[in-house]
């Protein structure tokens, strides 16, 4: 069984791209906002979760914080362009696993996800 990641990200070009790079070797959902990223990860199971941090509606850290209320141990890979931020809130959140910058090096990116979560 394909393990299963949820990329969350309010620019559809950035979850399509994603989801066509991953979607051979896991199960991909797409999520637009926070609040939808909230609503999948509370009724289904997730191997992994990409999020941005700049998102209308519900911020990135907000839905990080709402969704360590309901799983402590799913990890979390932000993926953001807001490059300054990365040293922060890497250091300051033992609740994110990786910081990817876009552009995004999909090479770079696969590896990382396999080194979290395998295939």
């Amino acid at each position: 069984m394909k393990k299963r990641i949820l990329i969350c990200d309010d620019e559809e070009p950035i979850r399509l791209l994603l989801t066509e790079a991953l979607q051979d070797t896991y199960e991909v959902e797409e999520a637009a906002d926070g609040r939808e990223a909230l609503r999948k990860i509370t009724k289904e199971p997730f191997d992994l979760l990409i999020i941005d941090i700049k998102m209308p509606g519900t911020h990135g850290l907000e839905a990080i914080e709402r969704i360590r209320e309901r799983n402590k141990t799913i990890p979390i890979i932000i993926c953001s362009a807001y490059r300054l931020m990365e040293d922060d809130i890497v250091v300051k959140t033992s609740d994110v696993a990786a910081f990817i910058t876009k552009p995004i090096d999909i090479k770079a990116f696969k590896a990382k996800i396999y080194e979290l979560i395998g295939e």
